[in-house]
């Protein structure tokens, strides 16, 4: 690529429309209060309510009318009113082992589901965030460290241009520090597009409908890194998969005790008016299913294996989640220790290194290759800087999505 084709690329960028810093904290509380996926889960919530208020309501009474003796033919002459036999009665059923409290255990419990399971999604959705940030943060850092490369080349070889232009240096070292540039030149573009593509991921994951041109401070890397978030005992309370094991036993259990309760009888209760060759009487009784037969033990059974299932779940879950945090909590204590012992001193090394070289070249203890080898060993050294501390950052945010959080 030559100078007038990085020209355009540099007016094409300072072109675009100016892009707003975000920071993870407004990232991930824009994702959990606006994403679109949690509408789906309010709705469940308004589902499991309506399912609540449901269960509570009682049996409706059957209203019955019914004839007997009731003939268009022979003599005499048939009286409907007089002859005929005439039932107006009220059935209501009354529900024993207290089935509606029982219902309004299970609607209870599955709407409080509904409830964890709108946490559950956020605290996904805030770990795909934060991940996301870091992507986008350390591409832009990547992008950065490459501009800068290229400015460092760039006064080598305006040093070289002077040089060959007296007659005091060659031009074949011109055009390598030159093709060296164009090289570097290239990867920072390239940098630009995945820096931008990582952009338009994190406001993916934000649930942005609409892309807009946003940045992030590349500073923001080098903050303070927490090993301490939260507990074990706070991620074993505040991660909704922990919460949503329990709230299924919970469930479990309170169909166990509805299966149970449907096991027992109803009893419809019957009153109401006879009308009988002309005598006005009162109709009463009462039926109940008998349990000779059918009593429920299938549901039982199967409700009391649900029961069970869910502790064995609640113990899967918990040993997971303990893996989980312990895991994220070691990685990030080595990824600390390896950037702080090894790989920032060695970028230390790297920088004097490249600075003493540029010196001597300039004075003449150096030759050109020695130059151009200093000045890629920097930039290899810096990348290596940037993706240790991208992944001690990533690091980090697992464990923060270890522990629950959500901000």
């Amino acid at each position: 690529m030559n100078r007038s084709h990085l020209s355009l690329v540099f007016l094409a960028v300072c072109l675009l429309p100016q892009a707003a810093a975000i920071t993870l904290e407004e990232a991930l509380r824009e994702a959990t209060t606006s994403h679109p996926l949690l509408a789906i889960n309010a709705n469940r919530i308004e589902s499991a309510e309506g399912k609540r208020i449901q269960a509570g309501l009682r049996p409706n009474p059957l209203f019955v009318y019914q004839t007997e003796d009731f003939r268009t033919w022979q003599s005499p002459g048939h009286r409907f009113w007089q002859d005929a036999d005439h039932f107006f009665y009220l059935q209501q059923t009354f529900e024993t082992a207290a089935k509606r409290a029982r219902r309004l255990d299970v609607a209870l419990a599955n709407q409080r589901r509904a409830e964890i399971e709108l946490t559950l999604q956020k605290q996904m959705i805030a770990a795909k965030v934060r991940a996301a940030f870091w992507d986008a943060t350390g591409a832009l850092k990547r992008e950065a460290t490459l501009r800068q490369a290229v400015k460092n080349l760039s006064e080598i070889t305006e040093y070289h241009r002077i040089q060959v232009k007296e007659g005091a240096m060659a031009e074949a070292d011109l055009l390598r520090v030159e093709l060296e540039e164009n090289k570097i030149s290239l990867l920072a573009n390239a940098a630009a597009i995945d820096a931008q593509r990582q952009l338009i991921r994190l406001q993916r994951e934000m649930g942005r409908g609409e892309i807009t041109p946003i940045t992030i401070e590349d500073s923001i890397l080098n903050a303070p890194v927490s090993t301490s978030t939260a507990s074990l005992v706070a991620a074993l309370s505040q991660r909704a998969e922990i919460q949503l094991a329990r709230q299924i036993i919970l469930i479990a259990s309170a169909q166990v005790g509805l299966e149970t309760a449907l096991a027992t009888p109803n009893i419809d209760g019957v009153g109401g008016y006879k009308r009988s060759k002309n005598f006005d009487t009162i109709l009463w009784g009462f039926q109940v299913q008998l349990p000779a037969f059918n009593r429920n033990q299938g549901n039982i059974a199967s409700a009391t294996a649900e029961d069970r299932l869910a502790h064995s779940a609640l113990r899967s879950t918990e040993a997971l989640i303990q893996s989980e945090y312990s895991g994220a909590l070691r990685e990030v204590e080595l990824r600390s220790r390896q950037l702080e012992t090894s790989v920032l001193p060695l970028r230390v090394r790297a920088a004097e290194s490249a600075r003493l070289v540029k010196e001597a070249y300039r004075l003449g203890g150096a030759d050109l290759l020695r130059l151009l080898d200093a000045q890629r060993n920097l930039l290899d050294t810096e990348q290596l800087y940037i993706d240790s501390l991208l992944a001690l950052r990533q690091a980090e945010a697992s464990l923060q999505s270890a522990t629950g959080l959500l901000q």
